[in-house]
């Protein structure tokens, strides 16, 4: 049987850029030491490199040893400098250079970073994601200073723009300390019960200081009761963080509702998230993630009168019956205080303050799922199969804000046709493709497009098709093709490589996207399917933008352009007056060059026609 494995979806909210403030001298916090440049070589890597001198272990600032800096065997905006710090630090600026007396330099940049090397997070604040400014020139030094900073193992760096007339070219450094880190593990069944002492004096203020690794979107982080009923709860509740207080006394006639509130969303991404929470009297204060929220709790008393007991993780014994789901919390806290008591060092050291309950561990393990997340519609991700097997069997989870789009698509036994598993109107569809016959489809769902993650599960064998969303809505319908496990898969979005494509689809003449080179270079563009007897494929000649070419009088070109092909490849074009054409003018028949590429005098010698550079002028 043919299975996909594990694969998780997920859309990435792009937001407003902002501008970035270069370092200031000094910093009150001491956490300024560079941390990359003692570094051995084996902890910088790369998603290429032109030549071994131009490898990531010569990217150190201010090096010039090898070919002084990184640069990429290709430099587009897939390339990546990867650092490993060897343990997590606290990261609070960066630093970066051109490669040393070249013309390679990158403009600008992003900045992600991850703990283990697998689940990356883009640098961001204030909810907007951050590209950095990068250097004018191959050797000055621009700094920025990080606000705020964060901890993490491994950052990478991401160029974006890069010199016109030269490559992609870094050096870099990253600035920081050493990073303290107490953690403790819950696996969904367990929780941690913090005793207070009852012959110290109630502190007036509280504070709670936390950090949060959430492995599902649901569960209890703290809970703290009262005698008479009033009590603290903040609970994860799908992916969001909920504060409960209720400061009444619940044996009197209630006067106020309990203060509920919200802060944060899809905190359940398998990254850090920092919380405080202080209490004054019935003031509260409560942060995440750098967002504060203050408010005034009403009630009978002017003081949350608590008892001495907190629990982490879970309510360990029964309670009241509170309006909101008891489930316990998976994943892992670190860096735990009540007014400035280490509750995790009191657990470690089996403090009789604190009581262990389930299976509490002092590590927090990765995470075994990782997600994918798909950054535009030309993203996908192509998974194997096991060709010929007449059972296919996928499941996977997928979360995203948009009404529609493809999640999944592959083919029918022996080419005969194809099946699309997409969003529309926030419903999913399975569509099932076969030459002659109109389209099946099959809906389930609804409203899937909340930000949640939502659960598929896709089964076919011989003529019978299952699918599951969310373990409670299966639709089964009987069809008649035969669905094969195919070769490959493809999760996100997916264009047709060609009109023959759309043809075997059923699809009647008209305007597609077609990607004639699948993962290749060459990005997906408009096209006009001719559906005759044959798929003909019309590329019309659109006025692209004006191009300065040197001797001439204009700066737009002087003919149009019409592509066409059925079967085998052919194509030509058509002069201003009107004469068909197989080459360029000046070069050779069939030579797939034009004339500076038979000569070696286009503009940049990789190319064989100037235009192919992408410059705006020549």
């Amino acid at each position: 049987m043919a299975s996909v494995a594990w694969a998780v979806l997920r859309v990435l909210l792009l937001l407003p850029t902002q501008t970035w403030s270069p370092v200031g001298a000094g910093n009150p916090r001491d956490c300024d030491a560079p941390l990359a440049s003692a570094l051995p070589r084996s902890s910088f890597s790369s998603s290429s490199e032109l030549s071994s001198s131009h490898g990531p272990g010569f990217s150190r600032l201010n090096r010039r040893d090898g070919a002084g800096g990184w640069t990429p065997l290709v430099s587009n905006k897939y390339q990546w400098l990867q650092i490993d710090l060897g343990e997590r630090m606290e990261v609070t600026a960066v630093a970066t250079q051109g490669g040393y007396g070249s013309s390679d330099w990158v403009t600008s940049y992003l900045l992600m970073f991850s703990d283990g090397g697998r689940n990356w997070k883009q640098y961001r604040r204030e909810e907007s994601i951050w590209g950095f400014p990068g250097n004018t020139n191959a050797d000055s030094v621009v700094h920025y200073r990080l606000q705020p900073p964060f901890e993490a193992r491994f950052l990478r760096f991401l160029p974006l723009a890069w010199n016109p007339r030269g490559r992609i070219g870094m050096r870099i450094e990253v600035y920081g300390c050493a990073y303290k880190s107490e953690v403790v593990y819950f696996d969904g069944q367990s929780a941690l019960l913090y005793r207070l002492d009852k012959n110290s004096l109630k502190s007036i203020r509280d504070i709670i200081s936390l950090k949060f690794k959430a492995m599902q979107s649901n569960g209890i982080l703290l809970h703290r009761e009262g005698q008479h009923g009033n009590h603290i709860t903040l609970e994860l509740i799908k992916g969001k963080l909920v504060f409960f207080l209720n400061s009444d006394n619940a044996e009197l006639p209630s006067t106020t509702a309990p203060v509920t509130l919200t802060l944060g969303s899809l905190l359940d991404d398998q990254h850090w998230h920092s919380v405080r929470i202080e209490l004054l009297d019935t003031q509260v204060n409560f942060t995440v993630d750098q967002h504060t929220h203050h408010f005034q709790a009403k009630g009978e008393s002017s003081y949350l009168d608590l008892n001495f007991e907190i629990s982490f993780g879970g309510i360990p014994t029964p309670g009241r019956a509170w309006e909101f789901t008891h489930k316990s919390f998976h994943g892992c806290l670190e860096n735990l205080y009540y007014n400035g008591v280490d509750i995790i060092e009191l657990a470690k050291k089996h403090k009789p303050q604190i009581l262990m309950m389930g299976n509490v561990s002092f590590s927090c393990p990765q995470s075994q799922t990782v997600p994918v997340t798909f950054l535009s519609s030309r993203s996908y991700l192509a998974l194997p199969g096991n060709s010929g097997e007449d059972t296919v069997s996928i499941t996977f989870q997928f979360r995203t804000w948009n009404r529609a789009g493809h999640l999944l698509f592959g083919k029918l036994r022996r080419d005969s046709g194809s099946f699309v598993l997409f969003l529309k109107d926030g419903k999913l569809k399975l569509s099932l493709f076969q030459l002659g016959q109109s389209p099946r489809n099959v809906t389930a769902g609804a409203g899937l497009n909340d930000g949640q993650w939502h659960s598929v599960s896709l089964s076919a064998k011989w003529s019978h098709v299952s699918v599951v969303v969310d373990d409670d809505t299966a639709f089964q319908p009987l069809v008649a093709v035969l669905i094969d496990s195919g070769d490959t898969y493809y999760f996100g979005a997916l264009y047709e490589r060609s009109c023959e494509a759309h043809k075997h689809r059923g699809n009647p003449s008209g305007l597609y996207y077609i990607d004639a080179d699948g993962s290749g270079p060459l990005g997906p563009f408009l096209v006009y399917c001719n559906m005759t007897d044959a798929a003909w494929t019309v590329v019309r000649h659109g006025g692209p933008d004006a191009v300065t070419v040197r001797g001439t009088l204009s700066g737009r070109p002087r003919s149009a352009a019409s592509f066409a092909y059925a079967g085998i490849p052919l194509s030509w074009w058509v002069g201003r007056t009107n004469e068909t054409h197989t080459y360029w003018g000046g070069s050779l028949p069939d030579a797939q060059k034009c004339t500076c590429g038979l000569e070696g005098s286009c503009i940049e010698s990789q190319y064989y026609c100037s235009c192919d550079a992408g410059r705006n002028e020549w």
